[in-house]
């Protein structure tokens, strides 16, 4: 009885793993023929399927980096260091004034601060396109439109690092906090000594996700910049695309030359990452 308990168990843990397998091989499937078509020649990509017929070739990669400076646009180069610099930017100010203020409303009595923190619950609620305009105003009023400035500074606070932080920081016990004052430590050791070294997979999966946002936005960027030289990979491959439509390789290269990225940032960061899914309840 038991033995044939164990092996329908075990059956039911190969069909489980079979199906889990099966999902992720669908799942999978486009990125593969993205990645594949994107070496593929131009006459092979929609013709054979996911294997190729024809050798393999860097054409269309070749086609992205040369065509930018003849149809007027940003070097392929610029732009993706401009998108590591906004988005690396936006990321580090985020993790900083995230980090602050949730320390000051987690270890911090002062008149306000419940009201402080249900607004910044509710400010949650609404997505950032409703203030597209606004923002735009304002940042035209400070003589920043085509700046690096106007790709940046709208994004430097977020309510969800903030509550996060809040969140995390709560858990951090009072007593320890009180030992590093006691000891003559001020409130910016506390922080950076303390807080933040303690919540690595909270500041790994706020990294992430703003890092990921910045660098795969785009009506933001179009609407806040229209220098070429400042512009950043989505709005150049977006302009590729708008020139070349029928090129399909060359849309699949730019597809793959802006996830790889992330790709790798995923891989580096994957353990802190699922840690800090888990401790943020973001998981399911």
């Amino acid at each position: 009885m038991i033995f044939e308990t164990k092996k329908n168990n075990l059956y039911v843990r190969y069909l489980v793993i079979s199906i889990i397998a099966l999902l992720a091989l669908i799942w999978l499937y486009p990125y593969l023929w993205v990645t594949i078509s994107s070496f593929k020649d131009e006459t092979d990509i929609t013709g054979s399927g996911l294997f190729p017929t024809k050798p393999l070739t860097v054409a269309h990669y070749v086609f992205i980096f040369k065509t930018a400076a003849e149809i007027g646009r940003t070097p392929f180069g610029r732009a993706f260091f401009n998108s590591v610099l906004i988005s690396s930017s936006v990321t580090l100010f985020v993790i900083i004034i995230g980090g602050l203020a949730g320390y000051a409303l987690s270890k911090h009595r002062f008149p306000g601060r419940d009201i402080f923190i249900n607004f910044i619950i509710f400010q949650m609620l609404f997505p950032t396109i409703l203030f597209l305009v606004p923002v735009f105003l304002v940042i035209r009023q400070l003589h920043m439109i085509d700046t690096y400035w106007a790709m940046i500074l709208p994004f430097t606070a977020s309510a969800w690092a903030v509550f996060l932080f809040y969140q995390f920081f709560k858990g951090i016990p009072d007593d320890l906090v009180e030992s590093v004052r006691i000891d003559g430590g001020g409130e910016l050791l506390i922080i950076f000594r303390i807080m933040f070294p303690l919540s690595k997979s909270i500041v790994t999966i706020i990294g992430m996700f703003v890092f990921m946002q910045r660098w795969d936005e785009y009506l933001w960027y179009i609407v806040l910049n229209k220098k070429n030289a400042l512009m950043p990979m989505t709005t150049v491959l977006a302009g590729y695309m708008k020139t070349y439509g029928e090129n399909l390789g060359a849309q699949m290269a730019g597809v793959l030359l802006l996830t790889f990225p992330i790709i790798i940032l995923f891989i580096v960061f994957r353990n802190s990452f699922t840690r800090g899914i888990t401790m943020s309840g973001l998981k399911g």
